[in-house]
Order: structure tokens, then sequence, then C-alpha cells
């Protein structure tokens, strides 16, 4: 899986890596105080497994907040790394036309969990 990745190292900016192997991404130079967010799109569970033409199957709301987890259509997933272990995911909300950008749906929710996850951030090995 590729996706972005976002360095967070204490006390300096933050980097943006573009199109990083996921895999590579974990035991990487790209991150060497083990602080990080990937940026995947994926699709939700079971996706392949209903017509996207059926109108009968239960689909979550477009630009629904509260269910982004369950999403189907193909969406953001933030992901927080640090110390070897998943610390937070955040899925945004699917958008039909791949716009991410609505204030209260997406912008909001995002930010709030770079705020969240941010204040957790894991202290370096050995301080």
């Amino acid at each position: 899986m590729i996706g972005d990745l976002i360095v967070t190292p204490p006390g300096e900016p933050a980097r943006y890596h573009e199109e990083v192997p996921v895999a590579y991404a974990h035991d990487s130079q790209l991150t060497p105080n083990g602080a990080y967010f990937t940026v995947t799109l994926e699709y939700g569970p079971d996706h392949d497994k209903v017509d996207p033409f059926d109108i009968t199957v239960r689909r979550t709301a477009q630009n629904s907040v509260d269910d982004a987890f369950d999403a189907a259509y193909l969406h953001p997933v933030i992901r927080h790394h640090g110390g070897g272990e998943l610390l937070g995911t955040h899925h945004m909300a699917e958008n039909l036309e791949n716009h991410w950008d609505h204030p209260e749906a997406h912008r909001a929710p995002l930010a709030a969990f770079f705020a969240r996850e941010l204040d957790r951030r894991p202290t370096p090995a050995g301080r």
C-alpha cells in the first residue's frame, strides 16, 4: 500500500512525503524519532461484495462524520504511529466527488484528530 507520510519531529516543523510505501515508512530513515502519520486512500469493509448500483443496500451517507469508519466508498484514512505502535486512526467521511474540504464534515474532525494525537505524542526512547 502506498500513502503519504507526515513526520512530526518534536520542536521542528512537520515534513510531508508523498507516495511512500507504508511498510517502508515504519522502518525507514524518514521516521527517525518514531512519530508520524500515514495518509492512505482506502475502501471500506466488504465494498466489493455489493453492487454499487443497487439502491436497496444501506450505505453510509456522504459527509457523515459519525459513520466515516464504515464508509464503503474510497476515502482518506489517517493513522498516527509512534514508538512502534498504532496510536490512533481517523477515517474521513466519504465524498462522491472526492472533495474532502467540507468545514464540518472533513476539516474540523481532521483538525481535532491532529490536535488530540499531537498532544499524546510518545516521548522518544531514552528520555
